[in-house]
C-alpha cells in the first residue's frame, strides 16, 4: 500500500475567463417559467458554473493525446487506484445569461427546416471564476513526470480550453490568468506545517517555458475581411423603436461589440461545402465524418472547429431600416406588412478563424475552396442576403499545415508558401477519401 500513499500534494490556483460564450445544460429542457430549449446549469443559489467534471474530461483529453502513459496515474483507473485530481466547481461571475437561436437548414433549399427552430441559453464571454485544483502526489508517481505536467498543464489554461457544448461552433473557449501552483512535499516537516496552516509552499511550479504548440497535422485559418456593404444577425430581442413602431430585429451583439456568431459561419460553410460536393459529383453525406452530423442516435463529432468572430462598433453605424413585404404574384405591397431592421453600415473589419483538426490532403482542399468563396463574395453572411447585405471582400490569410505557413494577399496571391502545394490540396477534393 505505501505506492498509494500521499507523500504530497500541488495546489493550483487561478482564474478561469470566458472569452467566448459557455454552453452548459442543465438537462431539463423547456420549463412554465423558462421557455428556452436549453438553460444554463446552475447551483443552488442560481449561479451559473463550470462543473468540475467538465473541465476535469477536457485535462484528460488533452493528456491522453500528448501523454498517454500519464493518464491512469493522475486521472486514475477503476481497477488499480482512484483519481489524483481533487477539482472545485468553478462558479462564474460577471457573464450575462445570453439568449441565443438557431435553424435546421434544408442543404438543397437553403431554407430553414419546418419545426427546426430552436433556441438556448449560454453565459456571454467575459464571465470569471475561481480556479482551484489539487493533485495528490502518491508514492507510486514519479516526482519528476507531475512537476512537468504540471507546468505544461499551466501553459496549456494560459493558452485557452474549449469546455461544453458547441465547441466546433465556437462556444466554451476559456483561458486562465493568475495561476499559481506550489508542491507541498510532506516528506519535508516545514510543507508539512505549511499545508496544514494554510501557508504558501516553499517551492512553486511555473508554467513550461515552451507555448504549448498547435497540432501540426491541423489545417488552421486566420482570414481578415472588409463588409462591402451592410450586414445584421438578426437579434428577434429587442425594445428598439421607430418612432411609435417596434424594430422587428436589430444586429446581434455580445457586450459593446457585433458579433457574427461561429453557428451562422459553420452553417455557411456546410452549405457551401455541400454546393461544391455537388459540382463534384461527390455524395455530401461524406462531409459527416468532417462536419459532423447527429444520425439517430449515433452521433459525429465534428473535427471543423469555427471561432465567433467579434466586431468593434468603431467607424460602423447600425441605421433602422423600415420595409414593406411584396406580393410575389401582384408586385404590390402586402397590406399590414409593414416591419423595420437596423442593420449595421460601414467597412467593418472581420476576423474569420476556422480550423481542421487531423486534415487529411482533401479536407485541407475543401477549407481552400470555401476560404476562395467567401474571399470573392460567393457567399454572404447573416441575414437580408437577397438585397445585398453580408458579402465581403478578402484582405488578408494565414494558412498553417504540417509545420509551413501560406500568406495570401488581399488579391488572393500567395505572398508566402509554395502555391503548388496549396493547389495540389485543392485537386485533392474530388477524389474526396481515395487517400485514406
Amino acid at each position: 500500500m505505501e505506492d498509494f500513499k500521499v507523500v504530497g500534494k500541488v495546489k493550483i490556483t487561478g482564474e478561469i475567463i470566458l472569452k467566448a460564450p459557455l454552453l452548459i445544460g442543465d438537462g431539463a429542457g423547456e420549463t412554465a417559467d423558462n421557455f428556452k430549449d436549453i438553460h444554463v446549469l446552475k447551483n443552488h443559489v442560481g449561479a451559473a458554473f463550470i462543473p468540475g467534471t467538465s473541465l476535469c474530461g477536457v485535462l484528460r483529453e488533452w493528456l491522453a493525446k500528448n501523454n498517454p502513459a500519464l493518464v491512469e496515474k493522475i486521472f486514475g483507473d477503476t481497477n488499480k487506484m482512484q483519481s489524483s485530481i481533487q477539482l472545485e466547481d468553478i462558479v462564474l461571475a460577471g457573464g450575462e445569461i445570453i439568449s441565443r437561436d438557431g435553424v435546421k437548414i434544408d442543404g438543397v433549399t437553403g431554407t430553414g427546416i419546418d419545426g427546426g427552430k430552436y433556441d438556448y441559453e449560454a453565459i456571454d464571454r467575459g464571465a470569471r471564476g475561481d480556479l482551484n485544483l489539487l493533485i495528490n502526489l502518491r508514492g507510486c508517481h514519479d516526482e519528476t513526470d507531475i512537476k512537468n505536467f504540471v507546468a505544461k498543464l499551466l501553459r496549456k489554461l494560459e493558452g485557452g480550453i474549449r469546455i461544453g457544448a458547441l465547441t466546433s461552433k465556437g462556444f466554451g473557449f476559456t483561458v486562465a490568468e493568475n495561476l499559481n501552483a506550489e508542491f507541498f512535499d510532506f516528506r519535508k516537516k516545514a510543507d508539512v506545517i505549511a499545508w496544514l496552516t494554510d501557508k504558501p509552499a516553499a517551492e512553486k511550479i511555473l508554467p513550461a517555458a515552451e507555448k504549448i504548440s498547435a497540432n501540426a497535422q491541423d489545417f488552421v485559418v486566420d482570414a481578415d475581411f472588409v463588409f462591402k456593404s451592410s450586414f445584421i444577425i438578426r437579434d428577434y430581442d429587442t425594445n428598439e423603436k421607430v418612432g411609435e413602431s417596434k424594430i422587428s430585429a436589430v444586429s446581434l451583439k455580445s457586450r459593446n461589440d457585433f458579433v457574427i456568431p461561429a453557428t451562422s459561419l459553420k452553417g455557411i460553410f456546410r452549405h457551401r461545402a455541400e454546393y461544391i460536393f455537388g459540382k463534384f459529383g461527390l455524395d455530401k453525406n461524406l462531409l459527416d465524418k468532417l462536419l459532423g452530423a447527429s444520425i439517430g442516435d449515433e452521433k459525429i463529432k465534428s473535427r471543423f472547429i469555427v471561432a465567433e468572430s467579434y466586431i468593434s462598433p468603431k467607424n460602423i453605424k447600425a441605421i433602422a431600416h423600415t420595409r414593406n413585404k411584396i406580393d410575389r404574384i401582384t408586385g404590390g405591397t402586402l397590406q399590414g406588412t409593414l416591419f423595420s431592421t437596423k442593420p449595421v453600415y460601414g467597412a467593418a473589419n472581420l476576423h474569420v478563424h476556422f480550423e481542421i483538426v487531423d486534415a487529411k490532403d482533401f479536407e485541407a482542399g475543401l477549407a481552400i475552396f470555401l476560404l476562395r468563396d467567401l474571399w470573392l463574395g460567393n457567399v454572404a453572411i447573416g441575414g437580408e442576403k437577397s438585397i445585398g447585405r453580408g458579402t465581403v471582400r478578402g484582405v488578408y490569410a494565414k494558412i498553417n499545415f504540417r509545420g509551413k505557413s501560406y500568406e495570401l494577399d488581399a488579391g488572393g496571391k500567395v505572398i508566402s508558401g509554395d502555391k503548388a502545394e496549396l493547389a495540389k490540396f485543392a485537386a485533392a477534393v474530388k477524389n474526396w477519401g481515395d487517400s485514406e
